[in-house]
């Protein structure tokens, strides 16, 4: 199941940042086989990048992660919600079998994930969302706007026709996207507002590895912050910006902050120079800076050089 959950994190982490003022409901949803023929199923719902619950096949149950979502929703939606989650992992099911038989697949491992979401501005509705995708790549969505399937690949052209005629089915997305998801949108921010608006400052770990021809690697590992959008990069003595040579990117941590790290090879003849790692985060009052010293130690973000 890593693989999948691995496939799932790329896929469902496209276009997580949001504009200043923009909220977002999404709901990301795996479907996979084990080697021994088990299925699997999870799904986790997110608020702004705030995982609000799940649901996986061995609880086979809608769990809340906090005590305000179960306040927002309610425990007979969430009863509800378990029930409908019971039927999808079953279709789940359906789907990766009849699109094996689309790719003239036998056997093997297969992933189905499915993408939902809802987002606002103010009173203004943002982008909605109803994609699926097949073993990693975007196979099916739901144009809001024609009301049509659209397929991302020619061989997902039977299932757009076979969802074009269903009717029911598409009346069902397009409810869902504008009402059902903006009303537990609405209802998730109202009670979590205060939660949405805090603000947690990272810890930062600088690390340097010295080489034999007197070159350098220096590591940045920024940790714990919350919300997700943040920049990092490399200063040397004297203030110049350098560019990293890599990047994680920004990915999210099993208590609902972020992780992301940074690192830069320095060539012999700059390895002399004393590097920090510098953050920028809504948190801070300024940006940071983090020297590499000989003992790395997590350390607070701290806005003084």
């Amino acid at each position: 199941m890593a693989w999948a959950l691995a496939l799932w994190m790329c896929w469902g982490l496209l276009g997580a940042a949001a504009a200043s003022g923009l909220h977002h409901l999404d709901i990301l949803v795996t479907g996979a086989d084990e080697e021994d023929g088990t299925h699997n199923y999870f799904m986790i719902a997110k608020l702004n990048n705030f995982v609000v619950a799940n649901y996986r096949s061995d609880t086979q149950e809608v769990r809340p992660t906090q005590e305000w979502v179960k306040r927002a929703l309610g425990a007979d939606y969430v009863q509800q919600q378990t029930l409908e989650f019971q039927g999808y992992e079953k279709v789940s099911k359906v789907h990766r079998k009849r699109w094996m038989k689309l790719y003239n697949q036998t056997d093997g491992l297969h992933v189905e994930q499915v993408h939902v979401g809802c987002s606002l501005s103010g009173d203004v509705l943002g982008d909605q969302k109803f994609q699926y995708a097949y073993d990693g790549e975007d196979f099916i969505s739901f144009d809001i706007q024609q009301l049509t399937w659209v397929a991302a690949v020619p061989v997902a052209f039977a299932q757009k026709m076979r969802w074009d005629n269903d009717e029911t089915w598409t009346q069902f997305v397009q409810w869902y996207l504008k009402e059902k998801c903006l009303q537990t949108l609405k209802s998730l921010l109202q009670e979590g507002k205060a939660i949405l608006a805090q603000r947690v400052s990272p810890m930062v770990l600088v690390s340097r590895k010295d080489a034999t021809d007197g070159s350098a690697s220096l590591s940045c590992h920024v940790r714990g912050f919350y919300p997700r959008p943040i920049h990092v990069s490399w200063v040397q003595e004297g203030g110049e910006i350098l560019l990293e040579t890599f990047t994680s990117g920004i990915l999210p941590t099993a208590n609902n902050t972020f992780y992301t790290w940074t690192s830069l090879e320095v060539g012999p003849a700059s390895a002399m120079h004393r590097y920090a790692c510098r953050v920028e985060h809504s948190s801070l009052p300024e940006p940071s800076l983090t020297w590499g010293i000989a003992q790395s130690s997590y350390t607070p973000a701290s806005t003084k050089s």
